[in-house]
Parts: C-alpha cells; structure tokens; sequence
C-alpha cells in the first residue's frame, strides 16, 4: 500500500544571534513591532507612567539594578541571566512577535536622581510586558513583571499593573482609550504569594493551577530549584525539575462590575 502521507518537518533556522554593541548603540528610533496602538495617556497617572522598553536607553540600567542580586529576584522566573548580553536574545524575542510588547516603568514621585533616559519624567523602576496575547480572542497576559528592589513595597507595582489593566481593558473609544480585550492573564508560581496576592488586589480571580507547566533545567541557581516542583524516581533520585503555575484573570466582565471602580482608586493614590 502506498504511502497517503509524509512529515517532511524540519527545524527552523537558529534566530541570529543579535549584535550586542548595535543594539546598544543605535541612536536610530527603536521599532517595538507591536500590533496595537500605544496610548501613552492611558499608561499614565500622576505617580507612574509606562512606556515601550529600549535597550539602548534601558538595558544596562536594568542591569545595574538586577545584576548584584539576580539570583533572588529570578527566583520564580524559568531562567536567570548571568550578564546583561544575555538579555538582548531575550528581549529581541520580545520584538520578533508582533503581539508582545515590552514595558519599562517610571516612578514619577522621583524627579531628581537618575534620569528616565527617555525625555520625560520620572525615574526608571521596572519592567513588565504584555505576551501571550492572541488578537484574534482578545487576550493578552501581563507577565515578566520585575520591579528593581529600590521601588518594592511602594505604589510602583501596582499602579504600573493598574495601567496596564486600564490599557488592554478600557474600549477603544473611551475617554482613556484602551485595547478592548475581554481577557488579561496573570500565571506564576503558587509559592510566590506576593506575586499571587498582589494580582488578587487588583481585582484578578483565581482559576486554577497547571501542573508542570515549565520546564525547569538542572543547571538553573539553587534559587530557583529550591521553588521548583521536583520529580524523584523510586531511589529517590531527582529525575526532573519543573514548575507548576496558577492561574487568575481579570475580564471585561469584572471590570465593568467593579474592576474599574477598583484600579481608579489604586491610581488616584
């Protein structure tokens, strides 16, 4: 009997490695590639106000902030970089996909110190991104959240969350004008119960959890082993590390209800 059908499969080309010193140097206006408009105005309050990540103006700030204590702030995270050239892959992964943005953060109650970088105010504390968005279903996840430790335990985190909340979730035609999702996602890890609670405060609802979601590779820090789920075969040898991940949503529905009365507050303070 002849064949009905064949798997010519192959593996896509390796993305090329991005030249580190390029990017970092460019003065040419950084294309984010990102598939929805930017409304800036809706990603700004009187205290944070949120803007496209540059590398070329963000990166080795970012690194500055994040690099001396790297280990423990990618705890939950499934990887941990070892020098800021390991981000640039990263973040031009970020670029390569037109439904995923990343953001930087500005605590704008800091006018003085280090400069924005960018021309406007505030100072730089952060970053998160949209990812995981399908425009198609309007969904989006707001993930990669990392504030520097600097800015932890002030309105930073979630008034920047809150915005970003505020820009997929208001209609397109709002005063304020939004994306018009009716799905914004929040995943980590179950042991992350800042992580878990502050998403709870800002009005996400908690769905479930997924087991194994990540995989997790044996040479990652100990930080990160030390949260991982660990499977052990009958000699109690480790077989395997992995992350299991919970889920919560915020949706057009809870912010018509009471999500938006909720962030509004969070931004006036």
């Amino acid at each position: 009997m002849s064949k009905t059908y064949v798997n010519n499969y192959k593996p896509p080309a390796p993305t090329p490695i991005a030249d580190v010193d390029a990017v970092l140097s460019s003065t040419e206006p950084y294309d984010v590639n990102f598939a929805f408009p930017i409304h800036l105005d809706t990603l700004s309050c009187p205290t944070v106000r949120i803007a496209p990540f540059v590398p070329a103006l963000h990166l080795k700030t970012y690194w500055e902030h994040v690099g001396p204590k790297a280990p423990e702030l990618f705890r939950f995270y499934t990887f941990c970089p070892e020098g800021y050239t390991d981000l640039i892959p990263f973040f031009e992964r970020f670029r390569a996909n037109p439904e995923w943005c990343m953001f930087a953060v500005f605590d704008r109650t800091r006018k003085t110190g280090e400069a924005a970088q960018d021309g406007e105010d505030g100072e730089f504390a952060g970053v998160m991104s949209l990812y995981n968005t399908s425009a198609a279903n309007l969904h989006t996840e707001i993930g990669f959240v990392l504030i520097f430790p600097k800015f932890q335990g002030t309105h930073v985190a979630r008034t920047s969350i809150g915005l970003l909340l505020r820009y997929c979730l208001e209609k397109p035609d709002a005063p304020l004008p939004g994306l018009g999702f009716r799905r914004i996602q929040w995943c980590a890890n179950p042991q992350n119960v800042k992580s878990v609670g502050l998403a709870k405060r800002l009005g996400f609802r908690e769905e479930g959890v997924l087991r194994w979601m990540y995989f997790l590779s044996p040479d990652l820090p100990d930080t990160i082993k030390e949260v991982a789920t660990v499977k052990k075969d009958k000699d109690g040898q480790v077989e395997g590390y992995g992350r299991f991940t919970i889920y919560l949503g915020h949706c057009w529905d809870d912010w018509e209800e009471r999500g938006r009365a909720l962030i509004e507050d969070v931004l006036r303070k």
